[in-house]
């Protein structure tokens, strides 16, 4: 699997054309089911080996990297704010019983919020 790095001008009327890729390299994994951009690095999650990577966005090169299991549950999306890794966590198949488990930049547990409405 490939990760392709894009720089993106956002302004009305902006054709494909207008995207540029400035790299590409190996995603650290092969099921990346989310990323995220943050603080100056590229952030994934694996869905199947439920690993988290905090990646070097100008070289794919793993900054860190950490084990983000939960028992019941599989990471399906990921995103950064706030110098916090959000990721999603959801039962598969039925994708119900949603959360948001939040990590900080060193891949600390910060807690969980309930997604289902």
């Amino acid at each position: 699997m490939k990760l392709m790095v894009f720089v993106f001008i956002v302004c009305v009327g902006v054709s494909f054309a207008d995207y540029q890729i400035v790299a590409t390299f190996d995603a650290p994994d092969t099921n990346i089911s989310g990323l995220g951009f943050g603080d100056g690095s590229l952030w994934a999650v694996d869905g199947v080996t439920e690993y988290a990577y905090q990646l070097d966005p100008s070289t794919g090169a793993v900054q860190n990297s950490w084990y983000c299991a939960n028992s019941s549950r599989v990471p399906t999306g990921l995103t950064y704010a706030n110098s916090t890794v959000y990721i999603i966590m959801t039962t598969m198949p039925s994708q119900s019983d949603s959360y948001c488990y939040r990590y900080n930049n060193s891949g600390s547990y910060q807690g969980q919020f309930d997604l289902d409405c």
